[in-house]
């Protein structure tokens, strides 16, 4: 019975001040918009750069002159790395596998029916669980006597500027993305307060004769925190709905006609009913958390 009563109470206040209600509406409706479009960007980019992070292995090259026990020592170091949880995994490519590497790669592979032998070194492919910490599994095994220290790197090769850049890259995108998510949700909750605000002043006197026959703070407040979440939810669904147009009318066109090798991989980000739930679920504890600060200053004696 109470609970009915604050709810009718709401949908009264949203009633009799309809233009505030209106303000509220839109107000979190732009906030959620423009967070709805954030978060799938921001997902997106962040699973393209870790897509990218993936790729960033390191070789080391096997001289032609190592002997099968210096092979197996330089195997089992990697195994120790790997135990250690700086490897994620390894390969051994032979000088053939190499070859036949190269082979797929070329648009003319007659080139390399002119050498006199297979000038490719074996090796070994690691993909590491950390790529910022390449420098310090390359330190690990150089000086492994099976290493061929003519090759580039002193036999180990990794790209260490691309390595630094990406990562640099991948921490910006993080940090400014948590940072523009808590800007969105701190102007939606202070943008709806100003309007609950405005909803208490249009009934200051109500609010006012209630206090006086002893109603409690919180018997003042549900309907107010009722009508933020109400505003906030519809203010959501239309945000959502707005999104879904867009989806489906500007999004999933232009990825169907762009052959854009990023639009084309298998970059992921969150899928649109997840988001809608996640966005819902945000303008409700909007809608409250700004009506129930509001009205906390606001009913401070």
């Amino acid at each position: 019975m109470r609970l009915s009563f604050f709810f009718r109470e709401a949908i009264r206040s949203i009633r009799s001040n309809v233009a505030i209600s209106v303000a509220a509406i839109v107000t979190v409706m732009i906030a959620v918009f423009i967070l709805g479009t954030f978060i799938p960007s921001y997902l997106y980019v962040q699973s393209a750069v870790n897509q990218e992070k993936s790729r960033l292995d390191i070789s080391v090259y096997v001289a032609d002159a190592a002997t099968d026990a210096q092979v197996t020592s330089l195997q089992g170091s990697i195994t120790n790395l790997h135990s250690q949880g700086l490897v994620k995994s390894y390969v051994f490519v032979s000088k053939q596998q190499a070859l036949q590497r190269l082979k797929s790669e070329l648009s003319d592979q007659s080139i390399l029916n002119l050498l006199p032998n297979n000038p490719l070194p074996a090796s070994f492919d690691i993909i590491p669980n950390d790529p910022a910490k390449d420098a310090q599994i390359a330190a690990a095994l150089r000086g492994n006597p099976a290493i061929d220290t003519t090759m580039q790197g002193q036999g180990i090769n990794y790209a260490a500027t691309t390595t630094n850049r990406l990562l640099s890259v991948a921490k910006f995108i993080q940090y400014t993305g948590f940072v523009l998510i808590l800007i969105l949700l701190i102007a939606a909750v202070l943008l709806i307060g100003n309007t609950i605000r405005l909803s208490i002043f249009a009934r200051r006197r109500e609010v006012e004769v209630m206090r006086l026959v002893g109603a409690t703070n919180w018997f003042i407040r549900w309907p107010f925190v009722i009508e933020g979440i109400i505003c906030g939810v519809i203010g959501a669904i239309a945000s959502v709905f707005a999104l879904y147009l867009a989806k489906v009318f500007i999004v999933e066109p232009w990825i169907n006609n762009n052959t854009d090798s990023l639009t084309k991989s298998n970059v992921s980000t969150i899928g649109f009913g997840s988001l809608a739930v996640i966005l819902i679920l945000a303008g409700g504890l909007v809608g409250a958390f700004g009506s129930g600060v509001t009205l906390r200053r606001f009913l401070k004696v």
